[in-house]
């Protein structure tokens, strides 16, 4: 007993930060079923232009919690309990490429901004990179006048573009990346994200996946993330 105790006493926690796609991601997470501690932090709407860790310690930002708390209800959190102590994973990108990259075509800058951020704040701990969920075929949230529409041949060049320079300045930074979009289609058993695969929980279409695919991708994260935790 004792020395199960002190092995889990030398665990570090896994801290998260995402967009909205983690709120749906962490329907499934059970803490009693895992050894490892996660922390999620997802933000709806939360994108990497702009974003700035000093701001968001500086409000104790909250996070969004889930959306539907069909299973366990992890509530909002205070930014505050994402600590510079163990493992952070890091999950975003997908609305700067749905909604803002094919206009202001910088996701250079972007991305380098964001990862510069992050290596100043986060010096102690081992941080590592999830590539952004992959866009859908059809741009969903137009319908409801949400977001400008852009093609998915757009918002395909922009993810390219995207990914090339989270890989550049992931790897100056140090930063591992550990799970790709290939990685996160496979697990949900598809080549591409298409609307019958979204969940009718709104009252209009979203870029949101059904339950039993989000509970294949947060099956996916504990699977690749855990281990580092050890």
């Amino acid at each position: 007993m004792l020395r199960q105790e002190r092995y889990l006493n030398k665990m570090k926690n896994v801290y998260m930060i995402s967009d909205c796609h983690l709120s749906r991601a962490i329907e499934h997470y059970y803490p009693e079923k895992h050894e490892v501690n996660f922390v999620p932090w997802p933000k709806a709407a939360k994108k990497m232009h702009g974003f700035s860790i000093e701001q968001m310690r500086e409000e104790d930002e909250m996070s969004s919690g889930v959306e539907i708390a069909r299973t366990v209800n992890h509530k909002p959190i205070p930014f505050s309990e994402i600590k510079d102590d163990g493992v952070l994973a890091l999950w975003m990108g997908y609305v700067d490429i749905r909604t803002f990259l094919s206009k202001y075509k910088n996701a250079d800058e972007v991305v380098k901004n964001f990862i510069d951020n992050i290596k100043k704040n986060f010096p102690n701990s081992r941080v590592v990179i999830i590539e952004p969920l992959p866009q859908f075929t059809e741009m969903l949230l137009k319908h409801e006048g949400i977001s400008p529409y852009y093609t998915h041949e757009q918002r395909i060049d922009q993810n390219r573009e995207f990914l090339a320079a989270l890989h550049k300045y992931a790897a100056e930074a140090g930063f591992e990346i550990v799970i790709t979009q290939q990685d996160i289609l496979k697990a949900v058993g598809a080549v591409e994200l298409i609307p019958t695969m979204t969940h009718t929980d709104a009252p209009h279409p979203v870029d949101g996946l059904k339950p039993e695919y989000m509970a294949k991708i947060w099956n996916l994260f504990a699977e690749k993330l855990s281990p580092l935790a050890i």
